[in-house]
């Protein structure tokens, strides 16, 4: 997709989903005992904590995220690729999501930072700018001629 926004002159950005899993909800309860060295002040002996919040460590991590970002990314009108679960679509706009790391392509500059904007409502966000210099720990150079490397 990098290729093909330098050859039909698309306007990309880069963001970056913060703190990516414990954006999502869980839906089941949850409950676990305070952590070692967490005290408490209650006389109840067999105290235990609800979690609210999606953690890293939770087996369905990975599948609660995707569930939360795939709702709101479909929230503003996109629609999901039947061959790439990870690209989505709508009018000039491509949006590709690997985990926790987003690149936005589209044909006007304006309804790229629109989306953006629209993201940044939904989700926590690092807006990494208009060059994308890095993408999943690829480093991206971008020549003066336009092609990059």
């Amino acid at each position: 997709m990098m290729v093909m926004s330098k050859l039909c002159n698309l306007n990309t950005r880069s963001i970056d989903f913060t703190l990516t899993y414990l954006q999502a909800k869980i839906k089941t309860n949850i409950y676990l005992f305070p952590p070692a060295g967490i005290v408490i002040n209650t006389e109840e002996q067999d105290l235990v904590l609800k979690l609210n919040k999606n953690l890293y460590v939770l087996k369905n991590a990975g599948r609660t995220w995707w569930e939360h970002l795939a709702s709101g990314i479909k929230g503003v009108s996109f629609k999901q690729c039947e061959a790439d679960q990870c690209v989505w679509k709508k009018d000039g706009l491509v949006i590709i999501v690997y985990v926790d790391n987003c690149l936005i392509f589209g044909n006007s500059k304006d309804e790229v930072e629109k989306i953006v904007e629209k993201i940044g409502k939904r989700f926590d966000i690092t807006d990494k700018g208009t060059t994308v210099e890095e993408y999943l720990g690829v480093k991206i150079d971008h020549n003066k001629d336009g092609s990059f490397r």
